[in-house]
C-alpha cells in the first residue's frame, strides 16, 4: 500500500492490518501523526459558541414543539464540524512547517538559531525547536549531548530527560547520555532544575548527576573536548570510555575477557577509528578486531 493511501486509512479509522501497521509505524513522521491525533482530540474551536447555539436550538425545538427532521440537526452542525476540520488543518500545516528536529548519528552538526545562538551538536546526539514560536519561547528539547552559544535575550531551555537547564545569555555544554547527566557552564550564570531542586552554575562549574546523586565539580577548560574532536577521561571506568567511541564512530563494540571497571585514562580521536582504537586499547594491552560496524576487543 502506498504511504500517502497507508496515512488516510489511519486518520479515518479504518482497521490496519498487522503488516499495514507495522509499515505506518516505520514511517519517519508515525510519531508526529500520533501528537496531531492526540491533539485533536482536545481541539476547541475558538470562534463558534456551541453552547450558545445548542440552547438557541432547544429553545426553537420547544416552540415548535414537533420532532425536526434529521436534516435540520445536519444543517445546524456543520458549522462546528468546518472549523473542527480547518483547525485540524492549520495545526497540522503548522507543526509540520515549524517543529525542527536535527539528528546527529556518526557525525556533528552545527545549528544556528534564529536568534543567532549558535548549537554544536556532538555524534549520537538529537534537538527539537519551535521556529515559529522561537521569539516569544527559546526552548530546545535534547538527547545526547551539545556546545551551547546562547545569545541574550528572553530565558533559554534546554529540556533533557534529567533536567532543564536555563539561561538568559551564556556558554554551557550539556551532557546527556543514557542514566548520566552533565552540565558545564563556561561563561555567565546557567541554572539547573533536577526534580524540584535548582542549583546555579558559574563560569567554571561542573553539575554531574547519576545514580540519584548531585556532583559539583571544577574545570579550567574553555571548551569542551569533543568540541575539538577528542574525547579525553581521567580515570573513569573502560566501559564508558567504550560507549563514548561507540557513539562517535557509530560501531557496536564487543568484550572478551576484559574487565570494563577498570579505571582509564587518556583519549582518543574522533577522525580515525584505528587510531582512535589503537588508542585506547594500546595502554591496556587490549587487541581488536573491525568486523563492518562491529568491533571485538580481546585480552592480547
Amino acid at each position: 500500500m502506498k504511504k500517502e493511501d497507508l496515512i488516510n486509512k489511519w486518520l479515518n479509522n479504518e482497521q490496519l492490518t498487522k503488516q499495514e501497521s507495522e509499515a505506518f509505524e516505520k514511517l519517519d513522521a508515525y510519531d508526529s501523526y500520533v501528537k496531531i491525533s492526540e491533539t485533536a482530540k482536545k481541539f476547541s474551536a475558538p470562534d463558534y459558541d456551541t453552547i450558545s447555539n445548542l440552547q438557541n436550538l432547544t429553545n426553537d425545538l420547544s416552540k415548535k414543539k414537533q420532532i425536526p427532521k434529521r436534516k435540520s440537526y445536519i444543517k445546524r452542525l456543520f458549522p462546528i464540524a468546518a472549523i473542527f476540520v480547518i483547525g485540524i488543518g492549520i495545526y497540522f500545516s503548522f507543526f509540520k512547517q515549524y517543529d525542527t528536529t536535527i539528528k546527529t548519528i556518526s557525525d556533528k552538526s552545527t545549528i544556528n538559531l534564529p536568534d543567532d545562538s549558535m548549537i554544536r551538536l556532538n555524534a549520537t546526539s538529537s534537538l527539537t525547536y519551535n521556529e515559529k514560536n522561537w521569539e516569544s519561547e527559546r526552548k530546545i528539547s535534547l538527547q545526547g549531548e551539545a556546545y551551547f552559544k546562547v545569545a541574550k535575550g528572553k530565558k533559554f531551555d534546554v529540556h533533557t530527560p534529567s533536567g532543564i537547564v536555563s539561561v538568559i545569555g551564556t556558554r554551557f555544554n550539556i551532557k546527556q547520555r543514557e542514566n548520566f547527566f552533565e552540565v558545564i557552564c563556561y561563561e555567565g550564570v546557567v541554572s539547573v532544575t533536577i526534580g524540584n531542586e535548582t542549583k546555579y552554575l558559574r563560569a567554571g562549574d561542573v553539575l554531574e548527576y547519576h545514580s540519584n546523586d548531585i556532583l559539583n565539580k571544577k574545570t579550567i577548560d574553555r571548551l569542551p573536548k569533543w568540541y575539538d574532536n577528542k574525547s579525553s577521561f581521567y580515570k573513569v571506568p573502560f566501559s564508558k570510555v567504550l560507549k563514548e567511541l561507540e557513539w562517535q564512530y557509530g560501531v557496536t563494540l564487543q568484550t572478551k575477557n576484559i574487565d570494563t571497571s577498570i579505571l582509564f585514562t587518556g583519549n582518543f580521536v574522533h577522525s580515525d577509528i584505528e587510531n582512535a582504537l589503537k588508542s585506547v586499547t594500546i595502554p591496556m594491552r587490549i587487541k581488536y578486531v573491525i568486523n563492518n560496524k562491529t568491533v571485538t576487543l580481546s585480552k592480547e
